[in-house]
């Protein structure tokens, strides 16, 4: 299995209500391989979290992973703004980190304007990681706009 969550959803037609999961004789192993690797790289993904040094080091990636895209380009002033954080020099060092860590990797445009990316080439449990975040996680920017919005109802 690749280390892809929608890959698994996907093989096992686990989103589809039409047809039912019916796991037999080597299906049955191949799904519990299957979940067994997908949830052995959640928790890979957990510790290296837990093991970020800076402040606000997973959060930055946090929102990396939340705004990385095929189409998307993702600059520090995204990341800002996905935080709800008014200044880059909170999470400059963060970044820095996250760098050298090569948890992601950032290409120089130009001098003010750098793209970031996870390095899903170094760290493939990212990916499932991503895939995770972008579907779960709600960002602080989400938090407010959605209290926002039940301010206005009210």
């Amino acid at each position: 299995m690749s280390q892809s969550y929608k890959d698994f959803l996907d093989k096992y037609k686990i989103d589809d209500f039409k047809t039912s999961l019916k796991l037999t004789g080597r299906t049955k192993v191949d799904f519990y391989n299957d979940i067994d690797k997908l949830l052995k790289s959640m928790s890979t993904i957990f510790d290296k979290l837990a093991t970020i040094a800076p402040m606000r080091g997973a959060h930055v990636l946090l929102a990396i992973a939340k705004l990385t895209g095929p189409d998307k380009v993702v600059n520090k002033t995204d990341v800002i703004r996905c935080l709800h954080i008014e200044r880059l020099e909170k999470i400059k060092s963060a970044i820095e980190y996250l760098e050298k860590a090569k948890y992601i990797t950032i290409e120089k445009k130009t001098e003010k304007f750098h793209i970031i990316k996870l390095n899903e080439g170094d760290n493939p449990d990212l990916s499932v990681f991503r895939e995770i975040v972008q579907k779960y996680w709600k960002s602080p920017q989400e938090e407010v706009e959605k209290a926002k919005r039940w301010s206005e109802e009210i």
